[in-house]
């Protein structure tokens, strides 16, 4: 493995990690809206939407920069320049390392959202069943947040091939061999 290779491969595992961040931002800025529809917010309920909305494109610009222009980026901050060995010894290859990379992030995004949907749940029916006392009727908003973040977690991890694949094709140019050629 080259020191190139394994700057590309650091690249696009912090990329993913960016796009894990997007993923816990979606729901909130979901939030943020409806909040800001229901309560009928003045001038200040519409700086939350607005700087989610600007945190999240920074997020997913970082993260298409990190994934998919990795070599603009090695090449712009010189991370190969002072390397004296050309090879190191480690023979993995970029996508059994994104793989494993997507199926971590996926079990993080559940592990880390379970406990909170568990609670979430919980309250929601122990406020419901306290409804005739409270009269304000209880918020199932947590309990859809946390469910869309298991969803993106399964999703991450079950499909984690076709991501692989999706960001493999996409650093790789499109080559027509001369065997297609002759055949059409």
């Amino acid at each position: 493995m080259t020191p190139r290779s394994l700057f590309t491969i650091v690249l696009k595992i912090i990329g993913v990690l960016f796009i894990r961040d997007v993923l816990d931002i979606i729901p909130q800025f979901i939030l943020n809206i409806v909040d800001l529809m229901q309560f009928d917010a003045s001038g200040q309920g519409i700086w939350a939407p607005i700087f989610t909305v600007l945190s999240c494109s920074i997020y997913v610009g970082a993260a298409y920069y990190f994934i998919f222009k990795t070599e603009f980026l090695i090449h712009k901050l010189k991370l190969v320049s002072n390397f004296e060995q050309d090879n190191f010894p480690l023979n993995i290859h970029r996508s059994t390392v994104l793989n494993i990379v997507i199926i971590i992030i996926g079990g993080l995004l559940i592990a880390d959202n379970i406990p909170y949907l568990c609670r979430s749940v919980y309250l929601y029916f122990q406020h419901r069943s306290l409804g005739d006392v409270l009269s304000k009727s209880p918020d199932f908003s947590y309990i859809i947040i946390y469910s869309v973040k298991i969803l993106a977690g399964l999703i991450l991890a079950g499909n984690h091939q076709l991501l692989v694949s999706y960001i493999e094709r996409k650093r790789k140019p499109v080559r027509v061999s001369n065997e297609t050629e002759l055949k059409e």
